[in-house]
């Protein structure tokens, strides 16, 4: 290997540890109020499935309870798009009922 070559090796290393870096503050910056708002929206969902709604609304409610208890899963693993694109789901699935 040349040495330009390492060099650009050991700067895509560096990028990627920077990276790293700005994904740990991403989730110790945000993590506790996003977690209070899924644990929020999940329980509110639960009790909206016993309220007696119809039952296409308690089955579109169950799709989107899972949703989020996905995405808090995700929170948990650090997969923030993963989680991101589920809660923006569950915003538009509960807009339409």
């Amino acid at each position: 290997m040349s040495v330009e070559a390492h060099h650009g090796r050991a700067l895509l290393e560096e990028a990627q540890l920077a990276l790293d870096r700005v994904h740990r503050a991403a989730l110790a910056a945000n993590a506790g109020e996003i977690r209070r708002g899924l644990d929020l929206a999940i329980t509110a969902l639960r009790g909206a499935r016993s309220a007696g709604l119809s039952a296409d609304a308690e089955q579109a409610i169950g799709t989107v309870q899972g949703n989020l208890e996905a995405a808090r899963a995700d929170l948990d693993g650090g997969a923030l798009v993963e989680m991101e694109k589920l809660i923006e789901t569950a915003r538009s699935s509960l807009a339409t009922l």
